[in-house]
Formats: structure tokens, C-alpha cells, sequence
């Protein structure tokens, strides 16, 4: 429950807590358990921390915090999103300052202040933190009179996972939901407002009411039945184990305004997603901690909902982050990229990664000189549980290349150059082998970019390209026998790049394109003419910070 300003709240919550440590009361049982190794890739936290109004003893401020803290580990939940209800203003800060190393910003609305039975004087409210970059911020005062204190709910437009998306931390009054349900109206027309100008919203907090009640209707989505009127969809709203057998029955529905009950034995804490936006929701509600609050701390996870697999032969630029999660923009047909989807984690350890032209398998050499397959799952992510070991002793290497067929036996190879400038084949003999390696080349140490297009001269045969010291590029014509023809010169002042990448065919014309990031971190698109030649530049994305790699 919110502010307990009753003595009665509070004396019912503090015995029921005392009962829950006395007999050791478990947990319900969680059907859906998300782990931070399963969950998809979006990932939020929701949990009234009770700051101020649960005091004693039996209560740890330390702890407090830290659980908090802990959810943004990448062992632990990695998550972008932390929405915060009942913080007083030093824990918050206290928090904040421990996320910012992490790339967290945050935002904190009072509701009360300089009151001394209140955080000390301190200010009393709500917060919402998040990974990335926040463009603005807002302060939405739903309140509608007759409320015992103001209900305001701190709002960021931030950048989650290089999309993006409005995030509010939400805490509705605690009544018998008089003004509980006009406070959501509001929230709900403001957050469909936003919507409708094409920004995705994620709402997180303490509705202070149960799923089918009147308060709640304005935010599950229509198509879920049972008197919804929103837009949303719910992280619990599939957990046919906390399905409401009043309303819904499992096997014959998928969804039901219902979940995991989140203090005493009631669902009262959410994460919604506009469902324009996102899908595969999940969520799970944690064991309480009675020494952190009388709520349970809510996980939810979402997936962007136009990611997933793509087709081998379109265009995709791979981007890995420095905290080393990987990303992908698919061509669009348009010569733009689409959103980020993000395809995994923990790849830091590689040196080089790279992707076939017209694959989806990922060739990664790691620090040891053991090179990895990483075939891409069925939601087109990546991960060690399905990669395979490819070949080990490539320490020497400092490029790879994967151009497709470049021998002409139908199998994909690769392409190293080593540390004094020579250039190897690597045939492919099989999904995850190769032959050893054949010199095809010296004198290619003076190249500081090297590529691997794929066909990008229109003879059918895989070419490679290259910019050296001075910004020029070559391009160099496969034979079809492992092999290349002279190099010809095809541009220059291409040393503006901080990267040079070959997406495949990103336009959808059937040719294999450039793109180029400078050191703004700007994106800019090249559109091959299938003939060794390419249009003039267009800019075509932003925010690639240099030193990033793209592949």
C-alpha cells in the first residue's frame, strides 16, 4: 500500500510482517521465473521501498539501497530501467550516485517537504532512473483534490537501449480508488498522448490497486477483454499461474488482468509497455525482504516489437557497445537502419567479430586466439550456449575478414591478415571448420580498414576493400579462386571514418553497400552501384560513439 497515513495500515502491516519472519512464510511459487540469462532483452525494475514509512529496528536504510543497486549488475538483472515510489530524497541520492558509473541519470519529484517525521525534513517522493541518455524530463501532477498529500510522479524521455521511449515512475493514491481511478485517466490520456507522436512509454510502480478494479482499466490494452480501455500491456499478464479464476481460465486464454501478488496478497505494483511498441512481456515478483518493505520488488522484461530473426541476404550493421552488449540495425530497404535490437551480451573478450555476407552466424576471435561460431537463435540473438568452437591458435591475427565463397567450392571462408601484413585464406570445409591456411597475399600491414563485401563489383565473384594512411579506397576484384586482381582506386578522403563497415545490401536494389562512422559518432550511407562504384554519401543515423565496434 502507498503512504499509510492510518494507524490501523500500519499496525496491520507491521504484524503481518512480523508473522511473515516469525513462521517463515515462502514465496509463492513462480511459474514464469525470468533469470537475467533467459529474460528478453529489456529490462525494468519496479519496488516501493517503503523509505520513510516502514521505521524500526526491523528495518535496514543499507540494505535498502543496495537491493536496489544490485539490479543494474550484469550478473544480477542488468536492467535500464529503475522506478522508485516512497524514496526519500538522501536515498536516492545515495543510489544515483552509485548507478552513474553505470551510465544511470535520474529524475526525483517530492511530494512532501520539510517535514520532520517525514525522511527527517528531508523531501519525500518518487523517482525513476535510467541507463542512456535523457532528453527531457517532466513532472506529471495528477492530483484531483481530497488527496492527503500531492501525487506527483517524476517522468523521463530517455534513450533505452539506443531507442527512444518515455519512462514515469507511478504511485497512485491509496484509496477505495474515488480518485485513484481519475489520477490513472490522466496518467493514461497523457501517456497515449505520447504514444501517439510515435515515442514508445513504459510505466512502473505502485497503482495502489489490483488488476480488474476501475483504476486499472485505463492501462491494460482493449484486446486483452474484461473492461480495458488502454494501450498497455502488463509484465504479469501472462503468468497463467496467477491468473484470476474469476476472470480468466488458463489453457483457453493467454492473458488476464491479473499477476503476481505484490504485497500481502495482493497485486498492487506493475510495469506496463505500450503495446505498439514492445512484446514478450514477463515479469516475476521477488521474495519480500521484510527488511527492506512490505512490497516485493517487481522484475519485468520486454522485447522491441519489431525485433527478432532477419533473413540472411538483407543488410545489418552490427554494433557492440562498451559495456559489451551487442547490437543489430536492420537494413530497412530505404537506406536507413531500423532500431537497435539487442542481440546479446558479454562480448568484450572478442578482438574481432564478424559476420558472413548473406549469413547470420557470427565468426568471433577472442583474446586467446580461439575463434568462435555463434549461430543466431530463432529471436536472432546470440549467446555461449549455442556457440561452437571453430578453430584455436589465430592469436597472430589482427584482421579477419568473411567474405562468402571466395574459392568458388561453394563454402564459406574466412580471410586473416597477420601482424606483419600477410594475407591468409581459410577455406571452409565445413559448417565450423576450415583448412589450414594458404598465403594469398603480402604487403597488406599499410591498409588501416580492410572489408569484405561480398560481390561488390557485379562479377559474381567476392571482392575485397581497403583504405590506407592517406584516406584512399581500394578496391580489390576476386578471381573465384581464393585470390585477387590489382587494386583500383575507387575513393578518397575516406580517413573522416573512424569505421568502415559492409552492411550487405541495406536499400533492398540487390547491391552491396558501405556505411562509415565519423568521429561525432554520425552514420553515413553509401549506395553500391553493383559495378565497384557508389553514390554519394547520406546521413543516415546518429549516436555511434567512436570506439564502438561496427560490423
Amino acid at each position: 500500500m502507498s503512504r499509510r497515513t492510518a494507524s490501523a495500515w500500519t499496525a496491520l502491516g507491521s504484524a503481518v510482517l512480523a508473522l511473515t519472519a516469525a513462521v517463515g512464510l515462502a514465496a509463492p511459487a513462480q511459474a514464469d521465473t525470468v533469470g537475467a540469462a533467459t529474460a528478453p532483452p529489456l529490462r525494468f525494475v519496479s519496488y516501493n521501498i517503503c523509505g520513510n514509512m516502514c521505521v524500526g529496528a526491523d528495518h535496514d536504510n543499507a540494505k535498502r539501497i543496495d537491493s536496489v543497486v544490485s539490479q543494474a549488475a550484469v550478473g544480477t538483472w542488468n536492467a535500464d530501467q529503475i522506478f522508485l515510489q516512497e524514496v526519500c530524497r538522501p536515498q536516492y541520492d545515495e543510489i544515483l550516485s552509485r548507478l552513474a558509473p553505470l551510465g544511470f541519470k535520474g529524475h526525483y519529484t517530492p511530494t512532501i517537504s520539510g517535514k520532520a517525521t517525514v525522511c527527517g525534513g528531508a523531501d519525500y517522493g518518487n523517482a525513476v532512473l535510467v541507463k542512456g541518455p535523457v532528453t527531457a524530463t517532466a513532472d506529471l501532477d495528477l492530483t484531483v483534490g481530497g488527496e492527503a498529500e500531492p501525487i506527483r510522479i517524476p517522468c523521463v524521455r530517455n534513450y533505452i537501449q539506443s531507442r527512444a521511449n518515455w519512462a514515469c515512475s507511478v504511485h497512485l493514491y491509496w484509496d477505495d480508488g474515488t480518485l485513484a481511478a481519475p489520477e490513472a485517466e490522466k496518467l493514461a490520456a497523457q501517456a497515449e498522448a505520447w504514444q501517439a507522436q510515435g515515442t514508445p512509454v513504459v510505466l512502473g510502480g505502485d497503482f495502489n490497486h489490483t488488476p480488474r478494479t476501475t483504476s486499472l482499466r485505463p492501462f491494460y490494452d482493449k484486446t486483452i477483454g474484461d473492461a480495458a480501455e488502454g494501450t498497455f500491456v502488463e509484465a504479469d499478464e501472462t503468468d497463467t499461474e496467477f491468473f484470476d479464476p474469476a476472470a480468466c481460465t488458463p489453457g483457453t486464454q493467454t492473458r488476464c488482468r491479473s499477476g503476481e501478488a505484490t504485497r500481502l496478497d495482493k497485486k498492487l505494483d506493475y510495469v506496463f509497455f505500450s503495446r505498439a511498441h514492445f512484446k514478450t512481456p514477463k515479469g516475476d515478483a521477488l521474495p519480500l525482504d521484510p527488511a527492506v518493505s512490505d512490497h516485493r520488488m517487481v522484475r519485468g522484461a520486454a522485447a522491441w516489437a519489431d525485433c527478432g530473426a532477419f533473413a540472411p541476404a538483407g543488410g545489418a550493421l552490427f554494433r557492440r557497445d562498451a559495456s559489451g552488449a551487442l547490437f543489430r540495425y536492420t537494413g530497412k530497404g530505404d537506406g536507413t537502419l531500423s532500431g537497435a535490437c539487442k542481440t546479446g551480451t558479454g562480448w568484450t573478450g572478442m578482438r574481432q567479430v564478424v559476420r558472413p555476407t548473406g549469413g547470420t552466424t557470427l565468426a568471433a576471435l577472442d583474446a586467446g586466439g580461439v575463434l568462435w561460431h555463434y549461430p543466431a537463435d530463432a529471436a536472432g540473438t546470440y549467446s555461449g550456449s549455442t556457440r561452437v568452437q571453430a578453430a584455436t591458435g589465430w592469436g597472430a591475427y589482427d584482421r579477419i575478414l568473411a567474405p562468402g565463397d571466395s574459392n568458388g567450392d561453394g563454402r564459406a571462408d574466412l580471410i586473416t591478415r597477420d601482424t606483419a601484413g600477410d594475407l591468409w585464406l581459410h577455406a571452409g570445409t565445413g559448417a565450423h571448420s576450415y583448412a589450414a591456411p594458404v598465403r594469398i597475399g603480402a604487403g597488406w600491414a599499410g591498409y588501416e580498414a580492410l572489408l569484405s563485401p561480398g560481390d561488390f563489383s557485379g562479377d559474381g565473384r567476392a571482392d575485397l576493400l581497403a583504405r590506407d594512411a592517406a584516406g584512399d579506397l581500394w578496391l580489390f576484384r576476386g578471381n573465384g579462386q581464393g585470390g585477387y586482381e590489382t587494386r583500383v582506386r575507387i575513393g578518397t578522403n575516406w580517413d573522416v571514418y573512424t569505421a568502415l563497415t559492409s552492411p550487405g545490401d541495406v536499400n533492398g536494389d540487390g547491391r552491396a553497400d558501405l556505411l562509415g562512422r565519423d568521429a561525432a559518432g554520425d552514420l553515413y550511407f553509401y549506395r553500391g552501384d553493383g559495378a565497384g562504384g557508389y553514390a554519394p554519401r547520406v546521413r543516415t543515423g546518429s549516436g555511434y560513439p567512436a570506439g564502438e565496434l561496427l560490423f
